[in-house]
């Protein structure tokens, strides 16, 4: 355990020094002020340290074990660690001394033969370093926070010497010259966006005379874009400019917006008397009146109605008050919405009659309605289509009614709406009970919550196939539907349509193979336990045999016998595993429940804490088996380390261990029944196991490198958690 400081006013430093003795010695006389805690280590952990914990200072013998104590300086070097380094010598040579220096060392001491007085030395030394490191570490905190500052602004900071020389720009100005610090500085700022002299309209120019804030908007034809420059002069003591802090807007997206604005006043009446929809505009009186003030050209023609004969009237007093209150009730649905409405409305007009769609689209101001933008359609045709479609579709239920399955429309209440000929015979209700039932009333109280979660999707516009539910018949009998439900509009109303079939039969049939291979698991079970029995009396008597016998040509013959009697019996105990290979539902499980403990002397390092997988129930036999295999087959193996990464859309469960790994010639046959040291069974099993949900496995490592057992899991089976 390091001793690592709590407080942070107190100097940290790491002591390396290989004597144990002279590191408790020094380490007591360095902290007995208080203000400095010391962590040791010897020279093979420095480096391990110091890439883990940050240190104020470092303090290293400059002799250790195998090599000088001034390596550390070329591995902090490396990693461009900053943190000084204290070299502590019995050497007092020239070379030595310099040869720390030149490898980075801040300071070197040269030890006595009393700690107690170079400790001293060396606490003041500590201190000075640990300050200067401070301090170049807050300098250095405070830069980054400006620089962080100033680049967090979106408009242009720059600084400019009177002479236009630029000295710096915020990371908004490198970006809209396209260039990097380098090329930018000390140029003067009228070249760097590609002119040969001063611009002609410049608030720095300006406020060099005046020596106050100055402020320009100009147009940069070479960028293309609009400027609004700020200009504020950094005076001396004696009121002279030394520098010019210059913020610059690209105000270039509001100038095309401006001018958007003026060409949108100049265009309106080409767009609002170019386009085919017809157009009208309704001013909302104070008193809640409708009064028209103009139609397009399209509006004109489609209806026979001029701008001039409807300007300032009411819809009562342009088109008579039976029909013009129609038209005025929709005008009030809008207004009483205060959002857009569609409709249609047939209407008698002086160009004839005809069917409209129309849109209201409010206009508000301060919260209030004060106009309506009306657009109408003429769909007199379109209805005419739609009368043939309805006409059609007529023709398309009679083909409904008469299919051999199972058809049902129904509302968004659940109520029915339609069912054909093959669900009424199916079902057994009359159309005078289907007129007062509703769907949910027919499922079965097992597949309500399912069904009832399925029909929401539907109403939302999602398509489902497979849908697998029970019904009741009106004599309560059970039928096993599987089909797919799909939504629609018809008449302006949400509707959804079932197609269905019966599979009563067969999930009869699915019974009674389920009960067909309860009995035969029994039936083997027994024989299983049967067998083994025989087995162990077989193994028992040959163990007599054996101790009956003197002949060692009997015995030969006798061990044969053993270790087929052995291997009968492996095979037997695999059909128990193989058995219940599949037989219960896969399920999703946490992959951290699945891992084994480590087990003497393998520890096992997991990395993948936050995965589940959707598998068979004997998952966790496949990390067992894999634990088993690296402590057999692994010879010198002590870790297993896990990872995981994803590969397209395929997750990537890596098992790897430090063994002896795998020959290339036996990386597909360990997975082959029978194959291996032991049983022979493991990772045949496992291969088995994962591949009921899709999975696949696959040794991939080096021979001599350690074992990899890679394990692939399509998308559909993990998730994270």
């Amino acid at each position: 355990m390091l001793n690592m400081p709590d407080n942070p006013d107190l100097i940290s430093a790491l002591y390396i020094e290989d004597d144990g003795a002279l590191r408790e010695i020094y380490r007591g006389f360095i902290e007995d002020d208080g203000d400095i805690i010391v962590a040791t280590a010897r020279k093979e952990e420095a480096a391990e340290i110091l890439d883990t914990f940050q240190f104020d200072v470092i303090l290293s013998e400059y002799h250790l074990s195998e090599r000088e104590g001034t390596d550390i300086l070329l591995h902090q070097k490396k990693k461009n660690d900053k943190t000084p380094c204290i070299i502590l010598s019995s050497q007092n040579d020239a070379d030595t001394i310099l040869r720390a220096y030149k490898q980075g060392a801040v300071d070197y001491i040269r030890k006595s033969e009393d700690p107690a007085s170079i400790a001293v030395i060396i606490k003041n030394r500590i201190r000075d370093a640990a300050l200067k490191r401070r301090r170049e570490r807050d300098l250095e905190r405070y830069r980054l926070l400006l620089q962080a500052t100033l680049d967090a602004i979106p408009d242009i900071i720059g600084i400019q010497t009177p002479d236009h020389k630029i000295v710096y720009y915020n990371q908004a100005g490198y970006a809209f010259l396209n260039k990097r610090p380098d090329e930018v500085r000390g140029r003067r700022c009228f070249v760097l966006i590609g002119q040969s002299r001063q611009c002609d309209i410049c608030a720095t120019e300006k406020a060099l005379r005046s020596k106050k804030l100055e402020r320009v908007e100009k147009y940069l034809p070479e960028q293309d874009r609009y400027l609004d420059c700020r200009s504020y002069p950094v005076l001396d003591d004696n009121g002279e400019v030394i520098f010019i802090v210059e913020q610059i807007s690209d105000i270039t997206e509001r100038k095309r917006v401006e001018e958007e604005i003026r060409s949108i006043a100049t265009e309106y009446e080409t767009v609002f008397n170019g386009t085919q929809d017809c157009i009208f505009l309704l001013r909302v009186t104070d008193d809640g009146k409708f009064r028209f003030i103009r139609n397009n050209l399209a509006h004109e023609s489609a209806t026979g109605l001029t701008t001039e004969m409807l300007h300032e009237k009411t819809p009562e007093e342009l088109l008579g008050e039976e029909a013009g209150s129609v038209v005025s009730e929709n005008y009030q649905r809008c207004l009483d919405t205060k959002g857009p409405i569609i409709y249609e409305e047939t209407l008698i007009l002086p160009a004839g009659e005809r069917t409209w769609e129309t849109l209201l689209t409010p206009v508000i101001r301060d919260e209030r309605i004060t106009h309506i933008v009306g657009s109408s359609r003429d769909i007199t045709n379109q209805k005419r289509i739609e009368m043939e479609l309805r006409l059609s579709e007529e023709r398309y239920r009679d083909f409904f009614d008469n299919a051999n399955v199972m058809i049902q429309s129904v509302d968004e209440e659940g109520r029915f709406i339609f069912v054909n000929r093959t669900w009424k015979e199916k079902m057994g209700f009359s159309d005078e009970e289907i007129e007062n039932l509703s769907l949910f009333e027919i499922i079965h109280p097992d597949s309500l919550a399912h069904c009832q979660s399925i029909f929401q999707d539907v109403l939302l516009g999602k398509a489902v196939s497979g849908v697998q539910a029970v019904f009741l018949t009106k004599d309560r009998r059970r039928i096993h539907i599987e089909g797919n439900v799909n939504s629609f509009v018809e008449d302006g109303k949400l509707k959804t349509r079932g197609i269905f079939q019966d599979i009563t039969g067969r999930r009869i049939a699915e019974e009674a193979v389920r009960i067909a291979n309860t009995k035969l698991q029994l039936l083997s079970s027994i024989t299983r336990h049967d067998i083994l029995n025989e087995v162990m009396v077989l193994l028992g008597n040959l163990e007599f045999a054996e101790e009956k016998s003197d002949d060692p040509e009997v015995g030969k013959y006798l061990e044969k016998v053993r270790e087929a009697g052995r291997t009968i019996q492996r095979h037997i105990e695999f059909t128990r595993l193989y058995e219940n290979l599949g037989i219960s539902e896969p399920e999703w499980q946490k992959l951290a429940a699945l891992i084994p403990k480590s087990k003497d002397p393998v520890i096992i390092t997991n990395n993948c804490t936050s995965i589940s997988i959707f598998g068979d129930p004997m998952l966790e036999r496949v990390f067992s088996n894999l634990l088993d295999n690296t402590i057999r087959h692994g010879e010198h193996a002590t870790t297993v380390t896990i990872d995981c990464r994803r590969s397209d859309e395929d997750l990537h469960i890596i098992w790897k261990d430090n063994g002896v790994g795998v020959a290339n010639d036996q990386k597909d046959a360990i997975f082959k029944r029978g194959v291996g040291k032991n049983t022979g069974f493991g990772l045949f099993l496992s291969r088995e196991i994962l591949a009921i949900t899709g999975m696949l496995m696959r040794e991939t490592g080096t021979p001599g490198d350690g074992a990899q057992f890679e394990i692939i899991i399509p998308k559909e089976v993990y998730s994270f958690n």
